[in-house]
Order: structure tokens, then C-alpha cells, then sequence
């Protein structure tokens, strides 16, 4: 029993002791620690001596030049970006520019063949004129409706690809706009 007793005295005075160690200033249950607070003197100023204004000057110019220092390696660093960007965005627009050659391509084949198809339909329409009623007559007649078949398939090709020469146009416009706008970006940086 008393073994419980003297492990719950030492304790609560544990307790005690860390509550008043921590207590702030102004706490009236720690008046002892208070008082020590307050008999602590601050440290004393450094002593000047004779000439300290030019080292003080000499501080002033070497900060000075630590922020020179730091602004022109941040500037370099962004430059580095900037090019880093600058060049990943020149190799977009080359692409743009190549995707849009082949769209042009393909709607230049595309016209042609749409042209071929209404040139065909044309000469078969002339020649069923001349020709009388009969098995050669039903013939073209068949040809014909093959060969609009084929022009509306040649139409729909050439919509398609002028869709996509007009859609890669945009998209090139954007990749060449942000490229100058990365350019003009890195020459105010540079100036």
C-alpha cells in the first residue's frame, strides 16, 4: 500500500515541476521561475569601432551583390525554360505544318477523283442519249448508277478531307501562336 502511495507522490510532484517549467510568464502559480525570467539580462551590444562604416558599406555592396547574383541565375534559368519550351513548341509546329501538307494532299487526290467520277457520269448520261432501247441501253444504264455510287463515296471523301485540312489549319494557327508567344516571351527576358 504504501508503495502506491510514494509512486503517486513522486508523480504528482513530476507533474508540478513540468507544469510550472512550462507556465507562461505571467502565470502567478509559477512566481519563483517569473522572477528568474526577468533577472536575465540580454546579451550585449556589440562594440563599435572606428571605421565600421565601411565595412558596413562593404556588407551593404556584397548583399547587393547576392541579389545581382540570384535574379540573373533565376533569369538564366528561366531562359533555359524558356528555350527548352521554345524548341519542343518549334518541333509541334513542324509537325502541324507536315500533317497539314499531307491534308492538302488528300484533299487535292480527293478532288480529283471526285472530278474524274462527275467527268465519267457526264460522257456515260451523252452516250445513253444516243444509244436505243435495248441490253446495251440498260447496260450503261447500270453503269451509271455504279458510277454515282462511286461520286457520292468521292464526295463524301473530299468533305472529309477538307474537314481535316480545316481542323489541322486551326491547330497550326494555335501551335504558331504560342511559338511566337514563347519567343516574345524569352526576348523580354533577354532585354
Amino acid at each position: 500500500m504504501r508503495d502506491h502511495r510514494s509512486c503517486w507522490r513522486w508523480s504528482s510532484f513530476f507533474v508540478v515541476a513540468l507544469v510550472a517549467a512550462c507556465a507562461p510568464p505571467g502565470d502567478p502559480a509559477a512566481p519563483r521561475l517569473a522572477d528568474d525570467r526577468a533577472a536575465a539580462t540580454p546579451p550585449a551590444a556589440a562594440p563599435r569601432i572606428a571605421g565600421d562604416e565601411s565595412m558596413a558599406a562593404l556588407t551593404a555592396e556584397v548583399r547587393q551583390l547576392r541579389v545581382a547574383v540570384e535574379e540573373l541565375a533565376r533569369s538564366q534559368q528561366q531562359t533555359q525554360a524558356l528555350s527548352v519550351y521554345l524548341s519542343a513548341q518549334q518541333g509541334r509546329v513542324a509537325q502541324a505544318t507536315q500533317q497539314l501538307a499531307a491534308a492538302r494532299k488528300d484533299v487535292d487526290t480527293a478532288t480529283a477523283n471526285s472530278r474524274d467520277s462527275e467527268d465519267m457520269l457526264k460522257r456515260m448520261s451523252e452516250e445513253l442519249t444516243r444509244l436505243p432501247e435495248g441490253p446495251q441501253r440498260a447496260a450503261v444504264a447500270d453503269g451509271i448508277h455504279g458510277f454515282e455510287r462511286e461520286r457520292d463515296a468521292a464526295e463524301l471523301a473530299l468533305q472529309q478531307a477538307q474537314a481535316r485540312e480545316s481542323e489541322l489549319s486551326r491547330a497550326l494557327a494555335r501551335e504558331e501562336d504560342r511559338w511566337s508567344d514563347l519567343l516574345g516571351r524569352l526576348e523580354q527576358l533577354t532585354q
